[in-house]
Formats: C-alpha cells, structure tokens, sequence
C-alpha cells in the first residue's frame, strides 16, 4: 500500500468511529470478535451460549484473514531483490518487509534456511546506497543476540563486507558500524575473527581517517562494551594502541544546543576510556599517550558543571582524574 492508499484508509476508518480496530495478531482476535458483536448481547449478559453459525463464520474469515505465510512473504522479498530489473524503491520495500519478520529470531533462522543469505552481500554491493545501508541494517537486526545467525554470516565472510562500508557517506557507515558490533558482540568467535582477519585495525584507523561525530560514537559505543562482554579480549585491543585513539579523541570544547553529537561523541569517548581502565595497563597506556590529559578532563569537568544534561560527562572525567592520580 502506497502513501495515498494509507491516507485514503486513514480517512475511511475516520469516517467510521464505531468500527474495532482490526487485529494485527491473534491475541487481539478475541477482543476484536467481542467488540464488534458486544450490540447483539443483551445488557448484563453472562450466559455462555452456543456459537451462532454467523458468528462462527465472523470468527473464521477473521482467523483466515489474519493467517500470514511468512515463510512465502520472505521469498516473495527475495525472489524481488534476486532480479536484476527491480526499482530502488522496490528493493527497498522487499529488504524492509524481511526486517519486519526477522524480528523474530525463529524467524531469522528461516531466512538463513531458505537461503536468504545469499542476497546480502549482492545487496552491500548495491548501486543505490539506500539499498546498502537498508541491508547492513538487516545484517545487524538478523545477529543481534543470535547465535546461529552470527555463526552463518561469519561463515560466509561478512565481516570483510561490511568493514569497506565504513569509508562511505551517512548513513552508510553508522549502519555498517551497527552491523558489525551486533555480529561480534557477546560472540566470542566473531572476536576472535575480528582480530584474526585483520578487520579490527581497519575499524580502528576509522577514528584516525573520519571525524564524522555519528560514526565515531558508534565505533567508540562498541569499543565501551568490550572490557565487559569481553575481558579476555582486552589485551588485544591495549595491544593495537585502542587508548592512543581514545585518548585523541577526548577534547573540551564549549557545550551549547547545537553540539549534541560532539557532546554524545565526548560522553561515549569517555565511558569507553573508564571502562577500558579497570585493566591497570590501560591506565599506563592512556598516560603514554595524552601527556596533557589533566588538564583536558579538568577543562571538561569544569565545563560540564554548566547543565545536568552534561552529568555523564562530568562523572567520567572526574572518574578519569582519579584514576590517573
């Protein structure tokens, strides 16, 4: 349904005040049936009767039209972004329906089964970036927190897919980003290859090429969760000079209503550096390479008094001067 059809049945359902709402899954169907029957009952009514063969038949159309093959639909989706004559517009519609269903991770699963895979590293490689950025979203959405699905792409080698991505414009290289922390994080083996592979260096110098506020508070947002998803792993990232960068990146400037992404940026930079500097080498690494950093956080801190928006911020800098003391 385009635009104009949904604000066509927008104005209907408008005209029509007393209608139910029509279910979206079968919990709702129950309520569904007794809202749009309840003038039939007779005021008070409690007696459980026989269902009328005209209610049955409500019910039936009902369950029947709220039957959805999602199986079907997910071909139906990739069949679309198999064809080499399929619109922009198309291919989009077909990679944001799959988003929808994979939404459940049983669902997911199906995708890889039916061989859904196969479409994502055609689609990263698509001529229009939306399509690019739409499926290194459906990348992220179909590994966060699945096992299975992690297994399967790390197999097919996705990683060093989605890294080239991270050169690209907006949103391109955030959703890549996204992809790439959800296909890693809490998997080990994904850690492992991370580093294995060489990707990890190629993620990290990001922060030395690009200066984009958004991508850099997404690679520092990942690198802040490593030390507790995964600890044993800290060493490798002190081993490729991860506080150096971090370090370049924290800068005081002034906070105002137009500095929300230098401020979020800031804000990640800093609980990365706290969370990496529970490991004593951290901490030793961090003073290597910023010999001015005092007087850095001390300016941040003084700053961030200003508004309690600015209290993460505060707190960790202030975390920081403590723990280099």
């Amino acid at each position: 349904m385009d635009k104009k059809e949904k604000e066509d049945s927008n104005d209907q359902s408008s005209d029509q005040p007393d209608q139910p709402r029509q279910p979206t899954n079968l919990q709702g169907l129950l309520k569904f049936a007794m809202e749009a029957t309840k003038a039939e009952d007779a005021p008070g009514s409690s007696t459980i009767e026989p269902m009328d063969p005209e209610r049955k038949k409500f019910l039936e159309e009902a369950l029947k039209g709220l039957s959805v093959d999602i199986v079907q639909e997910l071909i139906n989706s990739l069949q679309t972004l198999s064809n080499s004559e399929s619109s922009e517009s198309d291919q989009l519609d077909s990679l944001e329906n799959i988003n929808h269903y994979i939404l459940n991770i049983d669902q997911a699963n199906n995708f890889h089964k039916i061989g859904g895979f196969s479409v994502l590293k055609p689609c990263l490689k698509s001529q229009y970036g939306s399509v690019r950025a739409e499926t290194a979203s459906l990348i992220a959405e179909l590994s966060k927190n699945n096992p299975y699905c992690q297994e399967q792409l790390l197999k097919s080698e996705m990683l060093q897919e989605l890294t080239p991505l991270l050169s690209e414009p907006e949103p391109i290289c955030t959703q890549a980003m996204s992809a790439i922390s959800a296909l890693v994080t809490n998997f080990t083996p994904g850690m492992e290859n991370l580093f294995a592979s060489g990707e990890i260096n190629k993620i990290v110098a990001v922060l030395d090429s690009r200066k984009e506020d958004k991508l850099t508070t997404k690679i520092v947002f990942f690198l802040s969760a490593i030390p507790n998803c995964h600890p044993e792993f800290v060493d490798k990232f002190l081993d490729i000079g991860i506080m150096k960068y971090l370090a370049e990146l924290i800068v005081p400037f002034a906070f105002d209503e137009g500095s929300h992404l230098r401020t979020n940026k800031l804000e990640r930079t800093l609980m990365a550096a706290v969370s990496f500097c529970e490991h004593n080498r951290a901490v030793d690494d961090l003073r290597i390479h910023s010999k001015d950093l005092r007087e850095k956080l001390t300016e941040i801190a003084k700053v961030a008094q200003s508004d309690e928006a600015y209290l993460e911020i505060r707190e960790c800098a202030e975390e920081l001067l403590k723990i280099l003391k």
